[in-house]
């Protein structure tokens, strides 16, 4: 009878995690951390001394942080570090990387964030990786270092469409309008790499993606990947409005 009661308990109380976390991130995905922050409290503190607590710390850290209370979370912080520096899972590494940026400053956020970067590259987590572009392209627009931030805004963005994290998405695409004055046309050819640039200007002269992708010794899915980068940054959704933006600007363009 005992034992019944306690795996209930427990039962309830994953439960309770996974509805807190839940929770959690669509708080923090519509831009209320501080009510974020509060779910993913009450989550660690249902999960006890399960590991499952310590998968929500890197969820409260990036809420506090936006609530304006690191101070309030860098306990949590040390012991999820911790872990995951014990581990061999690249995920979690990454996301270790990403607490450490979000709660250090200058040369060492960029540092932590370039480590988390690294990470993810080795990670199959997608989700993960376009929050943390998104976190690594807000920081690099706090800096002002717009064009850089427009590239990790972008592919952040990209993501969110793709796997349907719309509330996501809609996060990603305020802050690259933000880097961008406001209009994502407004970056021009200066958001755009020169793989982009080579791409975008092989399409406005009718090439389909597979001629593009031989001329440039790419993969078709390559291609298609890049003009999906080049739509979000000049703001544009085809390619009949990509060949009258290149056709508009021949002039302006680097």
């Amino acid at each position: 009878m005992t034992t019944t009661i306690i795996a209930a308990e427990e039962h309830v109380s994953l439960a309770d995690v996974s509805m807190h976390r839940v929770l959690g991130h669509t708080e923090l995905a519509a831009g209320r951390p501080a009510l974020a922050a509060r779910h993913f409290a009450i989550a660690i503190a249902a999960a006890g001394t399960s590991p499952r607590g310590l998968h929500v710390v890197p969820d409260l850290v990036e809420a506090a942080v936006r609530a304006g209370t690191p101070e309030l979370v860098r306990g949590h912080a040390e012991r999820f570090e911790a872990w995951a520096g014990d581990s061999a899972s690249p995920l979690l590494l990454a996301l270790s990387a990403r607490v450490r940026a979000l709660l250090s400053l200058g040369c060492a956020a960029e540092a932590a964030y370039g480590r988390a970067m690294h990470f993810h590259a080795r990670a199959d987590e997608v989700i993960e990786q376009a929050r943390t572009q998104l976190l690594y392209g807000e920081y690099l627009r706090r800096i002002r270092r717009r064009s850089d931030a427009c590239v990790f805004l972008a592919a952040a963005l990209d993501t969110f469409r793709r796997v349907g994290a719309l509330t996501w998405a809609d996060r990603a695409r305020i802050e690259l309008q933000a880097a961008t004055d406001a209009d994502p046309a407004a970056i021009g050819w200066r958001g755009l790499t020169m793989q982009q640039r080579r791409i975008a200007e092989a399409v406005s002269q009718g090439a389909s993606n597979r001629e593009v992708a031989a001329r440039l010794f790419l993969s078709p899915r390559t291609v298609e990947y890049h003009l999906r980068n080049v739509y979000i940054k000049l703001g544009i959704g085809s390619r009949s409005e990509l060949i009258r933006y290149v056709l508009t600007s021949s002039g302006t363009a680097p």
